[in-house]
């Protein structure tokens, strides 16, 4: 029961995307593409470990310091003080944390690449400071928590991928990377302002100053849509420029992003139920799975 209560708390479906995200990158794209790598599959597993744990454990301060909000908004789902008291929150907060700074801090250190250790620093710190001051800032906390989620496929580029090397294969999967990395960013800032809506009621008796309770809901909506269409031009222009080559990935992208997100986009104009709100929230998190999901296709080369 624990086990699962702590599964939960980390949000594991999260972390499983991530992971999946990486070893896609690492032992299918980057194999294709003979792509010049400087961590060897054990130091790559080391990474993604670190990474994994201080993103569990920036889910769980955030639900500690997010408590007051989440006993209004979804009391049915509140981990904190229910399943573990707050003092064992810590605890978990504390030891998930420091064994992802222990494993970030000694590959930097292996791979002789000291500099590297401020990333799993920066990123500890901006979890922790999201939950306790930015979340509530309208934008501010939206984009943050984007940014750090994409950042997570970044990353891979930043510490693996050899960048003295430019062979027009290796220059193709760093574009890829960039690609996913602001597809990923847009996704889940779309998704940020959906929960935003989702959770005004709470936020709102908590005095938070959130996009929503600053500017309505409506207008929200609307900026959401607007990112949706940007997101639909980017993927656009993708798929028109690999179209001669990849036919069957740009065939893959229409189907399972493009036509979706514009249905969104629609959608989000006009719906304002919490159920509403809710299946459009988990319809970007399975467009995300499936747009992840066309670079095995580019992979294959087809």
């Amino acid at each position: 029961m624990k086990i699962l209560a702590f599964l939960k708390l980390i949000r594991w479906q999260n972390l499983l995307l991530i992971l999946y995200i990486q070893l896609v990158l690492k032992l299918l794209v980057f194999s294709s593409f003979e792509v010049a790598t400087e961590l060897s599959l054990f130091q790559f597993i080391i990474l993604s470990s670190a990474i994994l744990l201080i993103t569990a454990a920036g889910y769980i301060i955030n639900d500690m310091l997010d408590l007051k909000t989440d006993l209004v908004n979804k009391p049915e789902k509140v981990i904190v003080s229910k399943q573990f008291s707050i003092e064992k929150s810590k605890q978990l907060y504390l030891w998930v944390n420091s064994v992802g700074l222990i494993l970030g801090i000694g590959l930097s250190l292996q791979i002789e690449k000291p500099q590297f250790s401020f990333i799993f620093i920066g990123v500890s710190i901006l979890l922790y400071y999201y939950s306790k001051k930015f979340k509530a800032m309208p934008l501010v906390g939206n984009f943050i928590v984007s940014f750090l989620i994409a950042f997570s496929i970044f990353v891979i580029w930043v510490m693996d991928m050899d960048r003295t090397i430019q062979t027009g294969a290796q220059q193709l999967v760093e574009k890829l990377i960039f690609g996913l990395t602001l597809f990923a960013f847009l996704l889940n800032l779309i998704r940020e302002l959906v929960k935003d809506i989702e959770d005004v009621n709470g936020d709102y008796s908590l005095n938070m100053n959130t996009l929503p309770i600053l500017i309505g809901k409506k207008r929200v909506r609307i900026l959401a849509s607007f990112i949706c269409i940007l997101t639909i031009g980017l993927l656009v222009f993708l798929i028109i420029s690999m179209a001669l080559i990849y036919k069957f990935t740009a065939i893959y992208l229409i189907i399972f992003t493009v036509i979706p997100l514009s249905y969104i986009a629609i959608k989000l104009r006009s719906i304002n139920s919490l159920k509403g709100l809710k299946k459009i929230s988990l319809f970007l998190k399975i467009i995300m799975f499936l747009g992840i999901n066309s670079i095995i296709l580019f992979s294959l080369h087809i």
